[in-house]
């Protein structure tokens, strides 16, 4: 789903550009960190200004912005996932910066992410070592056509049978 998003972002560029889609941009069109770290700044500030998505709730005297720490949260593990992907060996301070934390919040949140990650950290050096995992060609092929038997069977059979298509787009 990430793939189409970025497809009509990359198309729509010259008609709709906010903060948002020019993070997405820099992230997985034009891989600039840089730039996505930048945008990801005034995308905190959209956030908070916007009166739907940076609602504010008070309990007592905490103010909280949830969809902010959930979006900052998520942009943070989506920088974190595009460079590991090009990246094999990562140096954890290098890292922090690219993420807007200290180097030890950053080796914290890396460990809790450890379950997820194919990698190993290396205390003595402070980096952190990404493991290859390659998939066998074959075995690549065999799952797209599985998907792609499981979508033509479900596209035959709306096509025969269209009354059952409704109800089961119905009971979604």
């Amino acid at each position: 789903m990430l793939k189409e998003l970025i497809k009509v972002i990359q198309q729509e560029q010259q008609t709709y550009k906010d903060p948002i889609t020019e993070f997405l941009e820099c992230l997985y069109v034009n891989y600039d960190f840089a730039g996505a770290q930048q945008k990801l700044i005034d995308c905190e500030q959209v956030i908070l200004n916007d009166p739907f998505l940076g609602k504010r709730i008070e309990e007592g005297n905490f103010i909280t912005v949830p969809l902010r720490d959930e979006f900052l949260e998520n942009a943070r593990l989506f920088i974190f996932e595009t460079y590991c992907r090009i990246h094999r060996c990562i140096d954890i301070g290098m890292l922090a910066e690219k993420m807007n934390m200290t180097y030890d919040e950053a080796e914290l949140w890396i460990k809790n992410l450890s379950s997820k990650l194919d990698a190993k950290i290396d205390s003595v050096t402070g980096t952190l070592i990404m493991t290859t995992n390659h998939v066998n060609v074959h075995q690549q092929i065999i799952e797209s056509m599985k998907n792609l038997n499981a979508r033509t069977y479900m596209l035959a059979k709306s096509l025969v049978d269209p009354g059952h298509a409704a109800a089961q787009q119905a009971a979604r």
